[in-house]
């Protein structure tokens, strides 16, 4: 299930969100989608936070590091999300249009249950368990679940995608 949150557009939130959408922000090639490398989708990724799989903890990768989590405290905390989290990854996602595969391969990103937390800094196509969701730039949402994506037909899409771990009070 997509669950849609408010982005208070905070002054953190465009700082992050020129330097990520710079032409002298560092991308890194990777050429498939998933963990288990099984779709031939490639992309640019830029690393915040590494996932927990690679080492056994999550690790600090990016200069920005400080800068996304903060981002992304303030969206969590302004929708009042969770009373307790932390994040498991972070990355900034580009994907360009081309006449390769169109479809990331359905994933979950993890083993082990979280939730994802996806602010759009362009627009873009994501599919959750089945459900379409067409985002729009600046959007944000949050969901569980199985998830693709879909390569966009002109332009880049920019993406921000974070995994953590959360805890709401009853």
């Amino acid at each position: 299930m997509i669950k849609v949150l408010k982005n208070y557009y905070t002054e953190n939130y465009h700082q992050l969100k020129n330097h990520v959408l710079a032409g002298n922000f560092p991308w890194v090639y990777i050429p498939v989608t998933t963990f288990d490398g099984s779709s031939d989708m490639s992309f640019y990724g830029h690393e915040f936070l590494r996932r927990p799989e690679m080492v056994g903890f999550t690790q600090p990768v990016s200069q920005l590091l400080e800068l996304n989590l903060i981002v992304l405290k303030e969206i969590i905390d302004s929708n009042k999300l969770f009373d307790a989290y932390y994040f498991l990854r972070s990355n900034a996602n580009c994907t360009h249009p081309n006449e390769g595969e169109q479809y990331s391969t359905p994933h979950i990103d993890h083993p082990f249950p979280h939730q994802n937390l996806l602010i759009y800094l362009t627009d873009g196509i994501t599919y959750v368990d089945g459900e379409k969701y067409e985002g729009k730039e600046d959007d944000v949402i949050i969901f569980t679940g199985e998830h693709y994506i879909k390569r966009p037909s002109k332009d880049r899409r920019v993406v921000l995608i974070s995994t953590l771990v959360g805890h709401k009070e009853d």
